[in-house]
This record gives structure tokens, sequence and C-alpha cells, in this order.
């Protein structure tokens, strides 16, 4: 079985992660995808919205599966990790998952920013072992510069695969200064993200985030146990 994971802070979950999931699913056409949305992540001082309600926002992905015809899991993982204190990296959430399912292929899918610092990731040689990257570009024209990161990482050729997209041009941090001047995202939100973010009162003026920064960005954490 295939099993492609697609991590993110999701603050909020937008049609842009939706463009690139669809990409990466194309690409690998997995049997199951699990979205999960980062505790706290190593390369950003925090979350707006809290853990919980960017999982909730993140079925918004459902959709998309059944369009695909693949098995989608929302996993709340790394933000209960967050909230036992301890620090999210991808190669502890992918070594979950071997974990788990014994035998699977598994795939991690990143956008094409991520894979230019993908070496100054936690144990990023680990995460070549458990798993083929999936990038999906996030910018037109960077192509020759992936292409020499990936062969840098990778000599065999086998560990990075590429995902043709037609990228989107949005960001979760523009957006959420767009909702905190009162705009709707119509055209960038899906409805049942919007409808999550009228309930809470989400991105409005003034709001502070949920999470206490990260140190160490570039430092591993220990094992979890």
């Amino acid at each position: 079985m295939r099993v492609l994971l697609y991590g993110g802070s999701f603050d909020p979950p937008h049609y842009g992660h939706m463009n690139n999931l669809r990409a990466a699913a194309a690409r690998v056409r997995p049997d199951r995808v699990v979205v999960m949305p980062a505790g706290v992540s190593p390369f950003k001082q925090g979350t707006t919205a809290s853990g919980p309600l960017r999982v909730e926002m993140c079925g918004c992905f459902a959709a998309l599966a059944r369009e695909l015809g693949f098995g989608l899991e929302v996993s709340g993982w790394e933000v209960e990790q967050a909230a036992l204190g301890r620090k999210n990296y991808s190669v502890l959430t992918l070594e979950k998952l071997a974990r788990e399912n014994p035998g699977d292929e598994l795939y991690l899918a990143i956008g094409s920013d991520m894979l230019l610092s993908f070496d100054g990731w936690c144990r990023w040689e680990d995460i070549l072992k458990l798993a083929r990257l999936v990038v999906t570009s996030r910018n037109v024209g960077d192509d020759p510069a992936l292409h020499a990161k990936a062969r840098q990482l990778d000599e065999s050729g086998s560990r990075i695969l590429f995902a043709p997209v037609e990228a989107l041009p949005m960001a979760s941090s523009a957006l959420r200064a767009r909702l905190a001047a009162g705009e709707e995202c119509e055209k960038e939100l899906p409805a049942s993200v919007r409808r999550v973010i009228r309930r809470e009162g989400l991105y409005t003026k003034g709001e502070k985030v949920t999470n206490e920064p990260e140190t160490g960005k570039r430092a591993c954490a220990q094992p979890v146990e």
C-alpha cells in the first residue's frame, strides 16, 4: 500500500494546499493520504488557530479524496505531541507511520521551498530512507535549482520525485491578513474552512498565536518515548 503524508501548519488550509496535494497524489497514486497539521512547526513561530481547529479545518481535504479515489486520514497526532510538550519533526512522524504500517511504501509531499532547505531538517538522511519525497513546485522557473538540489541530496536519483503543478499564488499568512481586514476569501478558502473561521471568530485583528515559539529550529529533538 502506498501512503502519502501531507503535513503543514494549515493555518488555515486553502485551495493552494489542495492544489499541491492533487499534484502529489497524481504523481504517486497513493492508496491512502495522511493529512497531518503540525503541532508547532520547527520552521515557524507558532500558529494562530489552535491545533484542534486546524485539524477540523483539514476536513476540507475529504472532497479531494472522494474526487481522486484515495483513502484519507486527517491526523491530530502531531498536535497531540505538541500538547504534551514534545517537538514536531517529520522524521518522528514517518517513524510512527512505518511502525504502524510495516511493508507500506511511504511518501512525503513537500513544497519546492522546503526541498531547497531540506538538508537543514532534523535527520534528513533518515527521512530519505523512510520515505520518498514528492516535491511540488510553488514558483514558476525554479526547476533547475530544484533538480540540482535533488541530485545533491540523492545521488541514486530514486528517492526524490517531482510532481508537476501549476502553482497557485496564495499563502496562509496573506490570507490571515485579509481575513483580519474583513475579507471572506471565498476564492481561496473552501466553504467548510470559512464556516469554522466564522464560528470561532478566527484571524481577527489583535489575536495572538496559540503556541510558544519553537527553539532550536534545526536541532533534532530527542526521540519520542
